[in-house]
């Protein structure tokens, strides 16, 4: 009998542009690669109960936070500046949920984007809510609409503390993708910064200690078909799932 492949949870959005209604979506990179990467991709669906987190977790391995609108700027204790983009509080409170209650049970964790600031904000760190406004001599990070996903934007660099962030074949100065224009403000309790780009954003962190917390600001699932080295980033989670499904 073939080994049990993990199971990965991946959060999903509620999606309210189709006339039809809303649904509860997520970018087909996202399991795509989880796929690739050799697990079982299953989609989270936001959940109105943040209780419900608990329970979506028993039937997952891993959970890997996805990419997505602004975050409120009240679950750090700020009211909106002018730039901050559309938020989806409902979505906040449960992710956090998530976060907090896989991180308890020694969870992987792996986040993506917006899931790299929601589980800042979840361990308690802040945001800039936007950088344009808020960060003088930001490079670009958020490119023009229409932009393919796997083109790369500008280069960050992997710092010596990284322990668990791998790239198959890369090290150092790195070139990613970009798309966002909130990012890490203050870095969290038990977080510990492992890369950034030239003009000092924040670009990846890991958790202290023992447990598998590895989060990215970039969009590694978007480039996975064009750059393999990415896959390594999935499959570095998903050997830490198998390990958890095993405690």
């Amino acid at each position: 009998m073939p080994a049990m492949k993990a199971r990965i949870g991946i959060t999903s959005f509620l999606d309210r542009s189709n006339s039809r209604g809303p649904y509860a979506s997520v970018n087909n990179n996202y399991p795509r690669s989880v796929a690739m990467a050799g697990a079982l991709p299953f989609i989270v669906p936001v959940s109105p109960e943040a209780g419900d987190a608990t329970a979506f977790l028993d039937g997952i391995d891993g959970l890997l936070v996805t990419g997505g609108v602004d975050i409120s700027p009240h679950l750090y204790g700020e009211d909106p500046v002018r730039g901050l983009g559309p938020i989806a509080l409902a979505r906040d409170d449960f992710e956090i949920a998530l976060v907090r209650e896989a991180l308890r049970r020694r969870m992987p964790v792996f986040g993506i984007c917006r899931g790299h600031q929601l589980v800042n904000v979840a361990l308690g760190g802040s945001l800039y809510q936007d950088l344009g406004s808020q960060y003088p001599g930001a490079l670009d990070h958020s490119p023009p609409e229409g932009q393919a996903m796997d083109e790369m934007r500008h280069s960050i660099t992997i710092l010596p503390a990284a322990r668990r962030l791998r790239l198959a074949g890369e090290s150092g100065k790195i070139l990613v993708n970009s798309f966002h224009h909130q990012a890490v403000k203050k870095l969290a309790p038990g977080l510990v910064e492992v890369a950034r780009a030239a003009d000092g954003v924040n670009e990846a962190y890991e958790g202290e200690g023992e447990g598998w917390l590895v989060s990215v600001q970039f969009h590694p699932e978007a480039l996975t078909l064009r750059w393999p080295a990415f896959l390594s980033l999935f499959e570095a989670h998903i050997k830490a799932a198998e390990a958890f499904a095993k405690t």
